[in-house]
């Protein structure tokens, strides 16, 4: 859509419906989005349960973006397709509040293992690292410890299940002792005798730490009703949102028409609004908890509905229009994606979108595992959006003119690298903060270059499905592929060794893309550079 600039008091009037739109439907979405993983937490789905729905969501996003690009490209009705769109998303996100948890115990399991020489209990895992074991100690855990307790004073046996609680009362001071075996030491009281020790078979209940947890009783969370309304309701949401984004982006460069440098500047009001809105949301989800040991994310939901029903009206008011239509959208497609530099280049944003992936949807898990409060997780979003966000969407069109699109790729994969690096390393929750700086580069760089690329190498009428093809392998098959192996990596490895892997798979695709630049530039004879 090219328009006569208008402008008002020192305001461009031609810009500002689609930086209200990205205001409000971003700021909606912020109050949601980013906690839909730690709800489904909270309501007792496990990790790698969470990382099926989200790679599940992506892949849907996958085909849908371009399904509806091509559509808007087709029918040039931009306006109708997103007005549509919005509706769906914000209604099946709404619905997912009402959804009760799973009314279930979870567990970790360890063994105990008895010192007869000073009369010491330990408890003890070689499947879990000391650190879950730990935090489980640390959020008022209680347990079945399947041994007999003997007693030097008294003839009587206790037998079968003991509370931890009540059989060691509130003075479990600890040591922690590492061996072949993470090893936690305990002293009962006096009276306490070893020798009668039977079964070392024992669970712990955790109702603070979910990574954690394997259900003793072997009740399958995919057999819950809960489990599949959430998933369903998520996926929807999920896929709507992110075409909207997409769809969004594309009317954003149809406004911009040849000031495409412009992206980042309008773009940078979705961040604003999406980090003032997380971190409210994180306060009044603080606010709601109390002293509630499940953490209250309604307040969210409600920001989200009123944000987004403005929305919803101003896009019944304002003009959007696709003036552009290609007669041949799949042959010209297809001559894009001949080139070797664009399939490079899209093969480095599914790399990123699986990185993405990871931290979108278990960074806050990690973080709340480690003792975050909602309101250090508000802060957080806020910082990622607020301070990190903002100036790099701001500055992305001066960045991708003086360093091209492949080395703001680059810039990413590095920026991932000591990301996830400072991750894998950090103990105190709140030492988050300055690590969260770095999204402004993992995310504002990179997808200003994205869309910038899909911008400035689509053929007139083809940007829509451009657009759809490179944020479907992003936020579709990229972050697909994040959710379900991070997912996995949390259960089984736990989240700093998975972190730890996600960083060493950043400094290779740093050393990929150059060895990749490198050849290319060896074997072209022609007078232009690859960047």
């Amino acid at each position: 859509m090219k328009m006569g600039e208008r402008n008002c008091c020192g305001i461009n009037l031609t810009r500002l419906p689609i930086k209200l739109h990205y205001f409000f439907f971003y700021g909606g979405m912020g109050g949601v989005k980013p906690f839909m993983p730690v709800l489904g937490k909270s309501l007792g789905i496990s990790a790698t349960a969470v990382g099926i729905i989200f790679t599940i969501t992506p892949f849907c996003a996958l085909f849908s973006k371009p399904l509806f690009g091509y559509i808007v490209d087709f029918f040039r009705n931009i306006k109708l397709v997103v007005f549509l769109m919005v509706c769906v998303t914000s209604l099946s996100y709404f619905s997912i509040i009402f959804l009760p948890s799973i009314d279930e115990t979870r567990w970790i399991g360890v063994k105990v293992q008895c010192e007869s020489s000073n009369n010491s209990l330990y408890l003890f895992s070689s499947k879990y690292n000391e650190s879950c074991l730990r935090d489980c100690l640390k959020t008022e855990a209680n347990g079945e410890l399947s041994f007999v307790p003997c007693y030097s004073n008294t003839s009587q046996v206790y037998d079968g299940k003991v509370s931890l609680e009540r059989q060691f009362n509130k003075s479990l001071s600890s040591s922690f002792e590492t061996n072949e075996d993470i090893r936690l030491k305990f002293t009962p009281d006096s009276n306490f005798s070893c020798v009668c020790i039977k079964d070392n078979s024992s669970f712990l209940n955790c109702p603070k730490i979910n990574s954690c947890f394997i259900q003793k009783d072997g009740k399958s969370v995919f057999k819950t009703y809960q489990f599949w309304v959430f998933a369903i309701l998520t996926v929807i949401s999920g896929t709507g949102a992110e075409t909207v984004f997409c769809l969004s982006d594309t009317a954003c460069y149809e406004v911009l028409g040849d000031r495409s440098d412009l992206y980042g500047k309008q773009r940078l009001w979705a961040t604003i609004s999406w980090g003032i809105v997380t971190l409210l949301t994180g306060f009044l989800n603080n606010l709601a908890t109390g002293n509630s040991d499940t953490v209250n994310y309604s307040p969210g939901f409600y920001l989200m509905l009123a944000m987004v029903t403005v929305d919803l009206l101003l896009l019944m008011r304002i003009s959007l229009t696709k003036a552009n239509f290609s007669l041949q959208i799949c042959k010209d497609i297809r001559k894009i994606f001949s080139s070797f530099e664009t399939i490079v280049f899209a093969c480095a944003v599914y790399i990123i979108g699986a990185l993405t992936g990871l931290l979108w949807n278990y960074e806050l898990w990690f973080l709340e595992d480690l003792g975050a409060t909602q309101t250090l997780v508000g802060l957080c979003l806020a910082v990622q959006c607020l301070i990190a966000e903002v100036p790099c969407f701001f500055f992305s069109g001066w960045l991708i003119q003086l360093l091209g699109h492949f080395y703001c790729i680059i810039c990413t994969f590095a920026a991932f690298a000591i990301r996830l690096g400072l991750y894998y390393v950090l103990e105190n929750p709140w030492f988050a903060l300055p690590i969260e700086l770095l999204h402004g580069i993992t995310f504002g760089v990179f997808f200003a270059s994205m869309t910038s690329y899909a911008s400035d190498n689509s053929p007139p009428g083809t940007e829509a499905t451009m657009m759809g093809i490179l944020a479907g392998l992003y936020e579709g098959l990229g972050v697909a592929t994040g959710s379900l192996l991070g997912g996995v990596g949390f259960d089984k490895i736990g989240g700093r060794q998975t972190f730890q892997v996600a960083g060493v798979i950043s400094l290779l695709s740093i050393l990929a893309l150059f060895l990749v630049l490198f050849a290319v530039k060896k074997h072209t004879r022609k007078n232009r550079t690859l960047l």
